[in-house]
């Protein structure tokens, strides 16, 4: 007796489960693909995560970013090479980049970029192209750069640093 009462519960709620998904709207998850014109080819899908919290954080007590010139140099290269298949300049130099990333951590900027480009390899560059990115970045930004120091890839470092830029 026991077991048929829950060999029914069971398959009515089976059933109750089945009916559910047959009838749910089910849209496909957001992506974002690069356009036929693209210099990198064919369209990609965006990675997304849902378990992502984004923090903004402000760092305004914190010393300004130190990078070498010769950083920034080699970010230029870099984001000429890799970045601007994707990212016309403007996207990252000016107005927008100054009131979206001043005045917060390095390092969340870095972890950012870090993480997710290029959009077809995340994470797929050196270690030492990202920090020349940042640092070339916040060069375009005239961010004056206190110290004659290098960006490293010490998380403690770029978590102690705050971008400080200015429009150009």
């Amino acid at each position: 007796m026991q077991a048929s009462r829950w060999i029914v519960i069971g398959c009515a709620f089976g059933a109750a489960c089945a009916g559910a998904t047959a009838g749910t709207n089910v849209r496909p998850p957001l992506a974002a693909v690069l356009t036929s014109g693209a210099k990198t080819g064919a369209q990609i899908p965006l990675r997304r995560d849902p378990n992502a919290k984004v923090i903004l954080s402000s760092a305004a007590g914190l010393p300004p970013a130190s990078f070498l010139p010769s950083q920034a140099t080699r970010g230029a290269d870099v984001y000429s090479g890799t970045c601007a298949n994707c990212h016309q300049a403007t996207q990252f130099i000016g107005q927008s980049f100054v009131e979206s990333w001043n005045d917060r951590r390095v390092y969340d900027f870095y972890a950012l970029v870090r993480s997710t480009m290029p959009l077809d390899n995340p994470g797929g560059l050196k270690e030492q192209e990202y920090l020349d990115v940042v640092a070339y970045l916040l060069q375009a930004n005239h961010q004056a750069s206190p110290r004659p120091d290098s960006l490293r890839a010490d998380t403690a470092a770029l978590r102690g640093a705050k971008i400080s830029v200015r429009a150009p």
